[in-house]
């Protein structure tokens, strides 16, 4: 039986055989600039390719997506960042599907390269106000809806998002919080609906603790595995210990978690892409041998 290479995104699937290729400009757009931090720059690209773990994978729709292209120098750095915002987002899923808040907040990675990381494009604004002056001079706090309680059921997991959400030159104002449906607040409704995504998951701008993460995922395998898709529990649990522990792994270990997150990848984009990924088609999507 055929098992496929132990690297990170070597290969393509879609209709056809495994090959070698990286993150070429076919089937990618460039649209905009999307900003820049102090960890990586982004940009707002569409896409019908998809390189990441496990392999390449092709769509017939193209999806908005942002490519985070990462400063540092550090091997599999795009991957690794992959991995982190994998975690991240499967959690969310957990918290989701278990009623905890009724909007997903977390944006779904999409794929990776050595440098840089795709995930969904979070369109809407960033930078509003945490609080506005009243009429006698007192600064009423803004509410944003789920707020507290996505950043609560996260801190229990060994996860800050709270951490990089004021902007540093005025703490009164947002950043990292893309808010999709802006009506307005003020003094007299200080009063943000729901409709925000919480982004970028570097190491500069969320703190995220692997060993309490870990320990968070051991406990409530029960409840997680029963909630989440086959397979999904086996992925979190393997990321975790890998970003917990680099550097090299047992091949059987290493393999798994290629074929893990390859599942979860095309389970992904058939969620985003109903004709190129659907029902129809994933049916024939094949791994093949390279030729030697």
């Amino acid at each position: 039986m055929y098992r496929p290479q132990l690297t990170y995104f070597r290969g393509r699937i879609l209709l056809g055989a495994v090959i070698d290729e990286s993150d070429s400009h076919e089937g990618v757009e460039f649209i905009h600039e999307g900003g820049v931090g102090g960890e990586a720059g982004v940009d707002v690209e569409l896409r019908t390719r998809f390189p990441g773990i496990g392999g390449t994978i092709d769509t017939y729709q193209a999806v908005a997506v942002a490519r985070r292209n990462e400063y540092s120098t550090a091997p599999g750095i795009g991957h690794e960042m992959f991995l982190r915002h994998t975690l991240i987002k499967k959690l969310e899923d957990y918290f989701f599907d278990k009623g905890y808040y009724k909007y997903a907040h977390v944006t779904r990675p999409l794929g990776s390269t050595e440098t840089a990381y795709m995930y969904e494009w979070a369109f809407g604004r960033d930078g509003f106000p945490w609080s506005y002056m009243n009429e006698t001079g007192d600064l009423i706090s803004v509410r944003l809806d789920d707020w507290d309680t996505f950043s609560s059921m996260f801190l229990g997991a060994g996860i800050d998002l709270e951490s990089d959400c004021t902007n540093p030159d005025n703490g009164a104002i947002s950043q990292n919080i893309v808010h999709q449906l802006h009506l307005g607040a003020d003094s007299s409704h200080p009063i943000l609906n729901r409709l925000w995504k919480r982004i970028d998951f570097g190491s500069k701008s969320i703190k995220l603790d692997y060993s309490g993460l870990l320990n968070y995922l051991k406990k409530n395998e029960t409840d997680i595995r029963g909630t989440l898709s086959v397979g999904r529990y086996d992925m979190m649990l393997q990321a975790c210990m890998y970003l917990l522990n680099p550097g090299p792994r047992n091949p059987e270990d290493h393999e798994r978690l290629n074929m893990l997150v390859l599942e979860y990848r095309l389970s992904t984009l058939a969620f985003l892409n109903a004709r190129g990924m659907g029902d129809g088609s994933t049916r024939q999507i094949r791994f093949m041998p390279k030729n030697t």
